[in-house]
């Protein structure tokens, strides 16, 4: 008697030898070991939470602080679709040992050319180097899981990756701390820590060095991705993201850019935030306080909605602004109001944690398959466009007008843009409790 139908199937199919199989696996092994080594180390920014002071020292005012960032921004906008398309060609591999090496010259070139022009060089070559890493580590990875056949683990290992990231980010932070309170004895030299990041950083394009390239992927033509941005942005959907997305971004990266120049004001009336092992240590904690909110985000769908979270992240965020300009501007020397101050960085610390998931789930559930990646660098290349802007300006007011008054601005116009934009959403865009997928 014959086999029966899946029967017959199953004994037609080829089987790999199980020396093939146990290669394979071992192969998949090392490449997630050295991916995950390589994601520890790929922002080990020990000197970040200092470059602030560090470009005070050498006679920059808020202003041109403003500006140096703005050249980062404007950098990472106009690499973003040279780097993808050049990604296409030569592999992710390339690009993952390129990316480190790109960070190391950044943070040297603070040391070579302390001036404001040497600063400019700088953050491009960082702007650069953040948007060739946007893509490539999470290619990488697919494409090694694929090859085993096994990319249905796909979310598991990108969500432990970035995990990875946040905690190396968190450790080089405390790193720096160590380095600039004992390696310095006058406590205003913060050379030793742009050293050890460019150091490691260096460490990390060795580790790309060791993986395995992927395949070349399907190339990206130019003229194709404008096509495709300009027919997306079109609908009612996209377009209102677009808006949200600006806003949001701006709101994030204001703040994050003014905790320097927060803490060293607030050190007038708390002498800890002049501490660089506490900055650090704060930093540091401020990082780790981002992560547990993404994997939380699933529950809080399910039980609040979307909606509240996306009128909530923004407002809580000018919330949090407006508290931190009162306590700078009403402090008058109290401790206990300066660390009110501080302790809203940790209250953005949420938004922050989760508010990419929310936006991807929101294209994902919206977006047809083959526009997903087009739509998300349509947002990507906006809000980096709109922001360099607004951070220039906004440092100048600062510069101008002082802390307070730069945070109430922000945390008033952030209100009123929020509420515009979500007012002026589709009806119904935001419905739906479920999971996210």
């Amino acid at each position: 008697m014959p086999p029966s139908g899946a029967k017959a199937r199953q004994r037609r199919l080829p089987r790999a030898p199980p020396s093939a199989t146990l290669r394979v696996l071992d192969d998949l092994r090392r490449q997630l070991f050295r991916l995950r080594a390589f994601a520890t180390l790929t922002y080990p920014f020990a000197c970040v939470p200092f470059l602030f002071l560090y470009f005070r020292r050498h006679g920059m005012s808020e202003a041109q602080y403003g500006e140096i960032v703005g050249a980062y921004y404007v950098a990472m906008f106009l690499a973003e679709v040279p780097t993808g398309m050049l990604a296409d060609r030569i592999g992710p591999k390339a690009m993952m040992v390129a990316g480190p090496l790109l960070l190391a010259g950044g943070f040297l070139s603070l040391l070579a050319w302390p001036e404001y022009p040497g600063f400019v060089l700088a953050e491009v070559l960082l702007g650069f180097a953040h948007a060739v890493l946007s893509g490539p580590p999470a290619t990488l990875l697919y494409e090694t899981l694929q090859r085993a056949g096994q990319e249905q683990r796909f979310l598991r290992e990108e969500s432990r990756l970035s995990a990875l990231r946040m905690l190396g980010t968190g450790v080089a932070f405390l790193l720096g701390g160590a380095l600039a309170r004992w390696s310095v004895p006058t406590q205003d030299g913060w050379e030793p820590t742009i050293v050890a990041t460019a150091g490691l950083c260096a460490v990390a394009a060795v580790l790309a060095a060791t993986l395995h390239g992927g395949p070349p992927r399907a190339q990206l033509r130019l003229p194709a991705f404008l096509r495709g941005v300009a027919h997306e942005v079109r609908r009612p959907a996209v377009l209102w993201l677009l808006g949200y997305w600006v806003v949001l971004f701006a709101l994030l990266r204001f703040p994050f850019h003014d905790y320097q120049p927060y803490l060293r004001a607030a050190g007038g009336a708390e002498p800890l935030f002049h501490d660089p092992l506490f900055v650090g240590l704060l930093f540091a904690l401020m990082n780790l306080a981002a992560a547990p909110f993404g994997a939380l985000l699933p529950r809080l769908v399910e039980r609040i909605g979307r909606r509240p979270l996306f009128w909530g992240m923004p407002l809580l965020l000018c919330g949090s602004m407006a508290v931190m300009a009162w306590a700078s501007h009403a402090g008058g020397g109290s401790r206990t109001i300066a660390w009110l101050g501080v302790s809203m960085f940790f209250l953005q610390q949420i938004p922050f944690g989760m508010h990419w998931a929310l936006l991807q789930e929101f294209v994902n559930h919206r977006i047809a398959g083959a526009t997903r990646t087009t739509v998300l660098s349509a947002l990507s290349l906006a809000a980096r466009a709109v922001y360099a802007g607004l951070n220039i300006a906004l440092f100048r007011l600062q510069d101008d007008a002082g802390l307070a008054t730069a945070l109430i601005a922000v945390s008033t116009g952030g209100a009123a843009a929020t509420c515009a934009v979500l007012w002026l959403r589709p009806r119904g865009l935001l419905r739906g409790d479920g999971p996210l997928a």
